[in-house]
């Protein structure tokens, strides 16, 4: 939501549109309360990284990964990857309004 005051300092003007996920998914996410190491990992998993790729770019072992997902997993409630990434980053989100001709 966007507003600001129109000529003359009367009047508002507010615009509503729908959030950006780069937006919306850090709140989704601290909502959860993921650690940052946690909020690090999930935006990996979510770039379709897999766990010995996560892990070299985190500088941590493979098994520290799993143990790090697996917490993401329980706190969100999820028991998959794409599960996690759908609730995560897709399923807070309305669907787009249908627009007459589409």
């Amino acid at each position: 939501m966007h507003g600001s005051m129109l000529q003359g300092g009367e009047q508002l003007a507010l615009i509503i549109e729908l959030a950006k996920a780069a937006d919306v998914a850090p709140l989704i996410v601290e909502a959860y309360e993921l650690t940052q190491r946690e909020l690090e990992v999930t935006r990996l998993v979510a770039r379709g990284l897999g766990t010995s790729q996560i892990a070299r770019a985190l500088h941590l072992s493979p098994h520290a990964v799993r143990d790090h997902v697996k917490a993401v997993f329980e706190k969100v409630g999820v028991s998959s990857r794409g599960e996690l990434v759908a609730r995560v980053f897709a399923d807070h989100y309305a669907p787009a309004p249908h627009v007459d001709g589409d």
